[in-house]
């Protein structure tokens, strides 16, 4: 039996389109079909792994062609999850971390990342009340975009101080440290 293909789900993909709004005419547009992802056709409810990881090199250099592509992929981490807690969905799952508090978000985090894609696996791991690791599997080459959504994901319970660094790299896998 052949294991299932890794892939993002195509809200995901719909979320970052909504991060490049403005910039999707144009060579980018071109570029996103060369890779399959046809903007003018109705969106797959998924996309591979792969196709997922040059989307998001294709937009953190659309948007950010003057900041290094760690900085850049940060940045549009940081954007994904402004435009994510913009929406309805994303305005009521605010509200829920801002009571489950920095910790708690933090310890669901694998579950709320399984909600974009069939193959990240995320390990959180509490070595102090307000120091935490976390080991995700599969981020991709820039694993900055998922430190910016663990990061501004967590900012958004109100935590003050929070820090986070890509602490460790191997092929695409990561592991963050986060701390307040």
């Amino acid at each position: 039996m052949r294991p299932p293909e890794k892939v993002v789900f195509g809200h995901t993909v719909e979320g970052l389109l909504s991060v490049l709004e403005g910039h999707l005419e144009g060579p980018l547009r071109e570029r996103f079909k060369a890779v399959g992802l046809d903007l003018d056709a109705k969106l797959a409810p998924a996309y591979t792994k792969e196709q997922w990881h040059q989307l998001l090199l294709l937009g953190a250099a659309e948007l950010f062609p003057y900041l290094s592509p760690s900085q850049a992929h940060w940045q549009l981490g940081q954007r994904f999850v402004t435009a994510y807690f913009s929406t309805r969905l994303g305005r009521a799952l605010q509200g829920v971390l801002k009571m489950l508090g920095p910790a708690r978000t933090l310890e669901r985090t694998a579950r709320n990342m399984a909600s974009g894609s069939n193959y990240l696996r995320v390990d959180v791991e509490r070595l102090a009340p307000t120091d935490y690791r976390l080991k995700v599997s599969e981020g991709g080459a820039h694993p900055e975009f998922i430190g910016a959504l663990c990061h501004f994901g967590t900012l958004t319970t109100g935590v003050k101080g929070l820090i986070t660094v890509v602490e460790a790299r191997e092929d695409t896998s990561s592991t963050y440290r986060m701390r307040w």
